[in-house]
């Protein structure tokens, strides 16, 4: 817009540019988008323009009255005045009118932490298709006896305890997005190392450093959906994580059917899993909120616009962001201090909760059932083909995620698990049952179809059962301390999947199929049975006001926000 101009044509020093006020530059209209409204040429604010046939410079004239500019040689024969309060604080952003935060960079920041997620449900369900191969006794190439097969199972879950303290570590100083962009490139080269192992001892070598990058990858790809999500979607992204795992298991049992060595197979699912989330991280910013935590204010609030829209008022979330985190920490950043702060009772109590469900998680037959799939299928007998039935589990594992998606946020977190583990025993009971007739000679025949539809329907709800214990993983966690609590949880995570795992081979060596699927099943009603006296709801709440919920109780809450949930607080 060209300069101001007075009536005997003089110019108006400071008003050619709106964005220039008496030599201060206002940053909030730099690059400032196009709409009805014209910038006031004084202020640099934006208003409504005059009506047709009116001067502009007489309508500005008329609504100024305090702040005097004189002209560029002389004083003017008037003075021309504006309201302070007309000058824009450049601290503030822009007048919004959307009220909803943008949904499509969430969704961008959610997809790219679960593509990472797909090397966790490779590296998991791997063994599942290849052991086949792997036990061939008329194989030329590598054979693993028993030991040497619950070994493979096992111990990438050994690597996985280590990558997850790690991962804690690298979480509190570098962040969740530059861990998972170092994961990366270290899981493809472990995923060629493996392919090229030329003996079985590299073999089980290099595949428990490639449970390191699941240690590194697991808190850091939740924690980044959960610190970057709105409070509405939060459960829904969340799920994204546990459906891109799902995704890697389909892979996997898709890619193991066909006509591949195993070698090959590993060759396909390292270079697809690491390459591109390792593109897509280099684009996304930070997390908002562990910007925060180390002091990074300007980054945190860029990175909270990036994700909410430009057309929203972030500042009243960035506030609710920086308070919480002022009151729980105390601006305590060092792994020293957050270890500190998990001796308070609130977080404590949280701590054994989540504990106890990370470890039990894994003895409802799901691990098992994933890491030895294809064997499983073969004991059954049932005349079905293996490798095809565990294809179908893979893509039950894909839907049953999704729906969780669709519902996590309309049901409550502690029904969904209430339903889930109660369904999940169900069906333990009746696969052990089946496995206990065969056992004793029973003809079986005319429900040789049991194994398989049982096994599907597990797998449905076990995923979603699962799905919500990775959101309240972190979800209940406080941000303060998110980054060491939630890789310690891991550490208890993944050292449920190593027992699970290690023991299930010895488990139907000494009790039989039948004697596994029933302890896992009775574990599913333990579930339910903590989470239905423990577990508060969390539907709905911020991140803030969980942690609140569970700091100061309900009655005290609730009663400064009437939406937190009347459950009682353990």
């Amino acid at each position: 817009m060209p300069p101001l101009k007075s009536s005997d044509g003089e110019y108006l020093e400071g008003a050619g540019n709106s964005s220039n006020f008496l030599g201060h530059v206002n940053p909030t209209f730099e690059g400032a988008p196009e709409d009805d409204c014209e910038p006031d040429t004084i202020t640099g604010s934006r208003s409504a323009p005059p009506p047709d046939g009116v001067n502009t410079l007489a309508h500005q004239e008329a609504t100024v009255k305090d702040v005097a500019i004189p002209r560029k040689d002389k004083l003017p024969s008037k003075q021309v005045s504006v309201r302070a309060s007309d000058i824009d604080d450049p601290t503030e952003q822009p007048n919004t009118t959307n009220s909803e935060p943008c949904i499509r960079t969430q969704l961008l920041g959610a997809l790219m932490a679960a593509m990472t997620q797909l090397s966790l449900g490779t590296i998991v369900g791997l063994p599942g298709v290849t052991l086949p191969q792997l036990t061939d006794p008329h194989s030329s190439d590598l054979y693993l006896d028993t030991n040497q097969v619950a070994l493979f199972g096992s111990l990438v879950h050994i690597g996985a305890v280590v990558g997850s303290i790690a991962g804690g570590m690298m979480n509190l100083y570098v962040g969740q997005r530059v861990t998972l962009l170092l994961a990366m490139p270290f899981s493809l080269a472990l995923w060629l190392a493996m392919s090229f192992a030329s003996t079985v001892w590299l073999l089980l070598l290099v595949r428990t450093l490639l449970g390191l990058t699941q240690g590194l990858v697991g808190a850091a790809s939740g924690n980044y959906v959960i610190e970057l999500s709105s409070s509405k979607l939060r459960g829904r992204l969340t799920g994204f994580i546990e459906t891109g795992r799902q995704i890697g298991f389909l892979m996997v049992y898709l890619v193991g059917s066909l006509d591949l060595t195993w070698r090959e197979v590993m060759l396909v699912c390292g270079c697809i899993t690491a390459i591109p989330p390792f593109v897509g991280l280099l684009f996304l910013p930070d997390s908002p909120r562990w910007l925060v935590t180390r002091g990074r204010f300007d980054e945190a609030r860029k990175s909270l616009l990036f994700f909410r829209g430009s057309h929203y008022d972030i500042q009243p979330e960035f506030d609710s962001i920086t308070d919480q985190i002022k009151k729980t920490s105390a601006n305590k950043k060092s792994l020293k201090d957050q270890l500190r702060q998990m001796r308070e009772p609130s977080v404590l109590r949280r701590m054994l909760l989540l504990a106890f469900l990370m470890i039990a998680i894994q003895f409802t037959g799901n691990m098992s059932i994933a890491t030895y799939v294809v064997p499983i299928f073969q004991a059954t007998n049932s005349g079905i083909n293996s490798y095809v039935s565990a294809a179908l589990v893979g893509s039950i594992r894909v839907v049953g995620t999704i729906v969780f998606l669709l519902v996590v946020d309309r049901v409550g977190r502690r029904s969904m698990i209430f339903v889930t583990t109660l369904t999940c025993a169900t069906t333990m009971m009746s696969l052990g049952v089946y496995f206990f007739l065969h056992h004793q000679g029973v003809d079986v025949g005319d429900i040789s179809w049991l194994p398989l539809s049982t096994i599907m329907v597990f797998t449905a709800f076990v995923c979603g059962a699962q799905a919500v214990m990775s959101l309240l993983r972190s979800e209940l966690l406080p941000t303060s301390v998110r980054a060491t609590t939630t890789a310690i949880m891991y550490v208890f995570f993944f050292t449920g999947m190593f027992i699970a795992t290690q023991t299930f081979p010895l488990i139907v060596e000494g009790a039989g199929e039948h004697g596994a699927f029933w302890i896992y099943s009775g574990s599913c009603v333990l579930i339910a049975l903590v989470v239905g006296l423990k577990l508060p709801e969390t539907q709905g709440l911020s991140l803030e006001q969980i942690d609140d919920l569970f700091r100061y109780g309900e009655r005290t809450v609730q009663a400064i926000n009437p939406r937190v949930s009347a459950e009682k607080v353990p």
